[in-house]
This record gives structure tokens, C-alpha cells and sequence, in this order.
């Protein structure tokens, strides 16, 4: 009787054991749910040191929170799907776990004319720039006026 106690026991703690280390292993994805913010308005990326060179991400976007920071500023990922290959070099860090993160900030109401003559955007995404800057009419109107083709 005390032997298969002590053998059922045992073998409870060893699934247990096991159970432990897979969830270690693969993560707790199938028991835990996942939080992201989605764009609500495109995103000004700042290339590699140039001050405001343009290029975009787009509403809709999935930020996952990774770390915030006590100078004030939040890292997020965003995963990226790519299809075929990428000219890319690879390059080898001597720093362990090294995060090279480039900045994003929202579009400033300074930024909109430029952005206009310089960058492909959509009218969709113009809409929620100017909404999420809270540009009037007539702010609009004399961007329009000053644009240069």
C-alpha cells in the first residue's frame, strides 16, 4: 500500500515536473491571453540618425509592450512577415541580447506639410493624422495653398 502511494506519488510529481518544464520551454500561449495596442494613426520612423526623414508605419499596426524606460520613452515590438528574400547583412555582436531599436514618433502638425510633398500617403491615413492633430480647416486649407507641385 505504501509503495504505490509513494510510486503514484512520484509519478504525479514527475508529470508535474514534466508540465513545468514544457510550459518553461514553450511558453504559456495556449493558457494566457496576449495584449497589443493597434495604431490608431501612422507613425514617423526616424531612419538611421537623420532628424526627421519620413517613412511610416500604419494605423493598424500590432505594438507589443516590451520595456518601459525611466527617461521617459516605451520599447515595442512589431513582428514583420516577409515574403522572399531581403537584402540584409548579417552582423555578428559581441554584446549578449544586444536591441538596436529605432525611434517612432506621432506626426507633428510642423511635420504635415513636408510629409504631403515628401511621402506616399493614403488619404485614410492623412484623415487620422489630421484628426489626431486636431488641425482645423483652415489649417488645412493654407497647407494646401503653400504646397509647391
Amino acid at each position: 500500500m505504501r509503495l504505490s502511494r509513494f510510486l503514484g506519488l512520484s509519478a504525479l510529481l514527475a508529470a508535474a515536473f514534466s508540465c513545468g518544464v514544457l510550459f518553461q520551454q514553450y511558453g504559456l500561449s495556449a493558457m494566457t491571453k496576449t495584449t497589443y495596442f493597434k495604431l490608431e494613426e501612422p507613425l514617423l520612423l526616424q531612419a538611421e540618425g537623420e532628424a526627421r526623414d519620413f517613412h511610416m508605419l500604419p494605423h493598424g499596426t500590432a505594438l507589443y509592450k516590451d520595456q518601459s524606460f525611466p527617461e521617459g520613452h516605451t520599447r515595442y515590438i512589431v513582428y514583420l512577415n516577409i515574403k522572399g528574400d531581403i537584402a540584409a547583412e548579417k552582423i555578428d555582436s559581441d554584446k549578449p541580447n544586444l536591441i538596436d531599436p529605432i525611434w517612432a514618433y506621432p506626426v507633428q502638425r510642423e511635420d504635415v506639410p513636408r510629409l504631403l510633398a515628401e511621402t506616399p500617403v493614403s488619404k485614410d491615413e492623412l484623415v487620422r493624422i489630421l484628426k489626431a492633430r486636431k488641425m482645423t480647416r483652415e489649417e488645412l486649407a493654407q497647407i494646401v495653398r503653400e504646397w509647391q507641385d
